[in-house]
């Protein structure tokens, strides 16, 4: 387990995808929305929707193969991709809502003063807002848009300089040591990583207050 100097951090950021909403729970959702559409017969709107996730994931997969820098480089139809993701996550991330203690734990750390901010690899889009957590996050920082996806030492690097911090003032919070966590070594930065580090983000909020 990670040992977190919890009077050293200044900036908690957190990861999305698989963090604050189950992965796993909205692939099931995402599935049966478009089998339901299917058998309504609105072929349309699944092959649109289908191919335009398609496409930003073969760009996605092939950015993977590029360590260690995993530079995103440019996705045509980017903004056309961005509708329907969208369009899915207003609908589908209301029902799952937050994983077990993400909003006792985005409260307690809001009660410290301590800034709170997004670092995903992907666009927000309709997530936060969604999963009714905008208002906690003073940045939101995507790293297709930084231009490199994590676990590249540069996107760490570039959060932390333009928040004008020391690397080890900055707590990650994730779900994945291969990308939230890989960089931390080299970059300095604190992460805490939730399934592996802490069962649940309420074992991590039982952590930090015992440092109180």
């Amino acid at each position: 387990m990670n040992q977190i100097s919890w009077e050293r951090v200044r900036v908690v950021s957190w990861d999305i995808d698989g963090t604050l909403y189950d992965l796993h729970q909205f692939m099931a959702a995402l599935k049966g929305d478009l089998l339901k559409r299917v058998l309504r017969l609105q072929w349309y709107s699944v092959l649109v929707d289908l191919s335009r996730l398609v496409r930003f994931k073969i760009h996605m997969d092939k950015v993977r193969k590029g360590a260690p820098e995993y530079r995103v480089g440019t996705l045509e139809g980017r903004d056309t991709i961005g509708l329907t993701m969208a369009k899915l996550y207003a609908e589908l991330l209301p029902d799952l809502g937050l994983l077990q203690g993400v909003r006792e734990l985005l409260d307690w750390i809001e009660s410290t003063g301590r800034m709170q901010i997004v670092f995903s690899d992907y666009r927000q889009s309709t997530k936060l807002q969604a999963l009714e957590v905008s208002a906690y996050f003073a940045y939101v920082f995507a790293g297709e848009d930084i231009g490199y996806l994590k676990p590249s030492p540069l996107a760490f690097h570039e959060i932390i300089e333009q928040l004008r911090i020391e690397p080890d003032q900055m707590l990650h919070i994730g779900d994945r040591t291969d990308t939230d966590g890989a960089a931390a070594p080299e970059v300095g930065f604190q992460v805490a990583i939730i399934g592996e580090d802490f069962p649940t983000a309420e074992h991590l909020l039982e952590a930090l207050r015992a440092q109180q």
